[in-house]
């Protein structure tokens, strides 16, 4: 499809439009069926376009203008859907926003996201009483005005959209620490063709059935788990991220009682269920015909395993997909053939890193690396490999990916120079590493430091940052980066820092107090924190700390005789 054809066929579809069109030919088809605090909510598009009418009625009590922010602050159960999608009705913006994790230090919390909510200048924000509450003590540097359940004006009209397909629908914020969130600007235009051009690739229809535990605040959640669901008319099930934490087999249990055939969920996921079901544990997983591994590098051998261990469960290895997806494209660019196990290389690792080719071998002898392929693009999206410069690479030359197409965000919301780093002449560039073959695309690894963590983005100089005043590290000499570990099936943070102290007891302190202060402060636990001498950690010509080279040396002998 041309742009000028996309452009006139989504010229007046909006999110709005297209709800309004499922409510008025079904209004009683289940959209979503959400487990929340102990009990089921079954939401009809009629039960979601009355629901979501009170928080509509109170954007517009608040004299919103269409486009103005709205920020969704609320556990992952009904009314975040209807706040989100009554923002929607209303031609504001909403965007979500991660609530508090138990073991989070409230001030921490709310400095994160008051600097987001200051950025992006929300007037209204929809949230819980006790949140309310805290942010009195939290104030933003700008007004916004919280709203709870109570505050709702009493309504169950929804008011006529005011909005065109190239307004912003809403804000995807990137999962980093504080001060690296992004608002990632998604038009109305842009998310309908993802959805209509993703539904294609999956071969949707009305017998499918999506399980999902992802949070709404991250895009594989929102978009695969929640809006492509209400715009093509696929039900849901849902379930708490929280839940699925404390006990991971719920999934399967929904899986069998609702006959679900979608699922996706990050490597990690797939890994952490192989490693928790018991031998003696069953259930009947035959129905789903697509479990899509997302969000992070996806690993040959997690679903190789997944394959092996629930086969007598039902799952077939042609079950077992991949997609690479990201915020700034809505969500997916590339997805696995549907029905077909994606084919996996096995690549020279050596040339991979002299040479940048990612050489086929079948030499017992040589180093090797195996990439699992992420399927072609969807329909109207390219994707490129590019070199430094900016010029395309051939197949299996390593490079940078670069997206194209019409499912391509906006830019970052008030960040133009973030945006223009990234989005440039049309194209995305992902700072992602990878290669093409045969129309297929492969991802090998990053173009600089963004850390993978749990399927959640995070800068390693942010991680730093959180660090830099604890007690007994020489100051600015200390450095996180992600490895990989086999028996989780993903990337773990290790930090490493210097100290003159030498006390066994004051060592054990520093590692805690980092520990804390890395929980308190980003929400992550570091698999492994390191002490060192000063001068051990590697620094460049530049006079900054080499995180690659410093990495190197941690897997080398010298770490051994370094610790201390």
């Amino acid at each position: 499809m041309s742009l000028l054809s996309f452009w006139k066929k989504y010229e007046q579809d909006t999110v709005s439009q297209r709800i309004l069109e499922r409510l008025d030919q079904t209004p009683d088809r289940l959209y979503a069926r959400v487990h929340f605090a102990d009990t089921t909510h079954s939401i009809s598009y009629r039960r979601l376009a009355e629901c979501a009418a009170p928080y509509a009625a109170a954007c517009a009590k608040a004299n919103l203008s269409a486009g103005d922010r709205v920020v969704v602050l609320k556990e992952q159960g009904p009314d975040l859907l209807y706040a989100f999608f009554g923002a929607i009705f209303a031609g504001a913006v909403p965007t979500i926003l991660a609530p508090p994790s138990p073991r989070q230090d409230p001030a921490h919390f709310w400095r994160g996201h008051r600097e987001v909510m200051d950025r992006i200048r929300a007037q209204l924000l929809f949230t819980t009483s006790k949140l309310k509450t805290e942010l009195i003590s939290f104030p933003t540097d700008h007004a916004v005005t919280a709203i709870t359940e109570e505050d709702l004006p009493s309504t169950t009209r929804l008011p006529i959209p005011d909005t065109s397909s190239q307004d912003v629908a809403f804000l995807q914020h990137s999962s980093g620490t504080t001060g690296t969130k992004k608002g990632v600007m998604i038009s109305h235009a842009a998310l309908l063709h993802q959805v209509d051009a993703y539904a294609r690739r999956l071969g949707l229809n009305e017998r499918d059935h999506i399980v999902s535990w992802l949070p709404l605040y991250h895009d594989m959640g929102l978009i695969a788990c929640c809006l492509l669901p209400v715009l093509s008319g696929v039900p849901v099930t849902m379930i708490s991220p929280f839940d699925w934490t404390m006990r991971p087999t719920l999934l399967f249990d929904l899986i069998e009682r609702a006959k679900a055939s979608l699922v996706w969920q990050p490597n990690f996921a797939f890994q952490h269920l192989i490693n928790c079901v018991r031998p003696d544990d069953n259930w009947d997983l035959s129905s789903v015909r697509a479990f899509i591994d997302c969000s992070e590098r996806c690993r040959p051998e997690t679903l190789d395993q997944f394959a092996s261990k629930f086969g007598p469960m039902g799952v077939r290895k042609s079950s077992l997909h991949t997609c690479y997806a990201m915020a700034e494209t809505v969500f997916a660019a590339t997805q696995s053939e549907p029905g077909k196990a994606p084919r996996t290389e096995t690549i020279d690792a050596q040339a991979l890193v002299d040479e940048g080719v990612a050489r086929p071998t079948l030499d017992t002898h040589a180093t090797t690396s195996s990439v699992l392929s992420c399927g072609k693009p969807i329909d109207d999206v390219t994707v490129l490999i590019m070199d430094e410069e900016g010029n395309r690479l051939p197949d299996r030359r390593i490079g940078e990916i670069c997206v194209s197409g019409p499912c391509l965000a906006r830019g970052y919301d008030r960040q133009p120079e973030k945006s223009a780093s990234v989005f440039r002449e049309g194209w995305y560039h992902t700072r992602d590493l990878g290669y093409l073959s045969n129309g297929e695309l492969f991802v090998t690894g990053r173009v600089d430091d963004l850390l993978i963590l749990n399927g959640r983005n995070h800068y390693a100089h942010d991680l730093e940052f959180a660090l830099r005043d604890t007690s007994g590290i020489v100051p600015g000499r200390i450095i996180s980066f992600s490895e990989y570990r086999e028996d989780l099936g993903s990337d773990v943070l290790i930090v490493l820092a210097e100290t003159r102290e030498t006390d066994t007891a004051a060592l054990k302190t520093i590692k805690k107090n980092i520990r804390d202060k890395m929980l308190d402060e980003t929400g992550l636990v570091p698999a492994s924190i390191h002490l060192f001498p000063p001068l051990w950690l590697i620094k460049s010509t530049s006079g900054k700390i080499s995180r690659e080279a410093t990495a190197q040396k941690y897997n080398s002998p010298a770490r051994e005789e370094g610790l201390i």
